[in-house]
């Protein structure tokens, strides 16, 4: 993925909503490559086309506002593409630690009220295991390996702007409303939970773009999970600044 670059940069603040990032891209840097992972590359108008369908996924099992979906799986696009739906929907993404060991995993997705996870294939066995302890989830969908569901059950659904409307108008999402739960093994005293609104999110992009200089069709590998909080602010900070993500799929 060739790097150019731009003095054009765009400060965060500007934005209310995760879904502001996308809809100032789309008009100027439509083409303009905003994640990449193993041999796959998406542009912002790509991109968009998956979150819209994520969308009318997660509708398709009924959710309400403020309910939840949950990811547990190495670095993956599936991160950013149901964070991104779920900030079109008034819902909370949550996040888990693949590192947190099992009992730490059930208790979260039971604390979270998880109604959906997708989960990386290297995990679907613990999961399966642990079904009869968790509570909440009413549907699993595979991320990645040979009995990948994910990229299927998007090409399931469509990406009408009518259907995209529709969530939005329901949800009538707020800046301050709570979009990002992150469940990290890695704080100092211990596992770790954190609950983040848009507005918080966006001024911690804001802020981490302040202090290094990212511009338009810049790129930045990230293989730290991004399970940590700075991880996914870095995500989104290159995504404000209309910069490419590399995900590394840590180990």
């Amino acid at each position: 993925m060739p790097a150019t670059q731009s003095t054009e940069t765009r400060d965060p603040v500007e934005f209310h909503r995760l879904g502001d990032i996308v809809r100032v891209n789309l008009d100027e840097n439509a083409h303009g490559s905003v994640l990449a992972y193993g041999d796959q590359e998406w542009d912002w108008t790509e991109f968009d086309a998956r979150v819209r369908k994520c969308v009318t996924g997660i509708r398709s099992d009924r959710l309400q506002r403020g309910q939840r979906v949950a990811v547990l799986a190495r670095n993956h696009p599936v991160h950013v593409e149901t964070l991104f739906a779920a900030s079109n929907m008034g819902l909370v993404c949550t996040w888990l630690d693949w590192r947190l060991d099992r009992a730490r995993l059930v208790h979260a997705l039971n604390e979270a009220e998880a109604r959906i996870l997708f989960v990386g294939e290297e995990f679907v066995d613990l999961i399966d295991g642990a079904m009869m302890e968790i509570v909440s989830v009413v549907s699993t969908i595979t991320v990645g390996g040979r009995e990948d569901e994910y990229e299927e059950w998007l090409e399931t659904h469509e990406t009408h702007e009518a259907l995209l409307r529709a969530a939005r108008e329901l949800a009538a999402v707020s800046g301050d409303d709570p979009v990002l739960r992150l469940y990290s093994s890695t704080g100092k005293k211990g596992p770790t939970r954190g609950e983040y609104t848009h507005r918080a999110l966006l001024a911690s992009a804001s802020e981490m773009l302040r202090r290094k200089s990212l511009a338009r069709g810049d790129v930045e590998a990230l293989d730290a999970p991004v399970t940590v909080h700075e991880a996914a602010v870095r995500v989104l900070a290159n995504m404000s600044a209309g910069a490419a993500t590399v995900l590394v799929r840590e180990e």
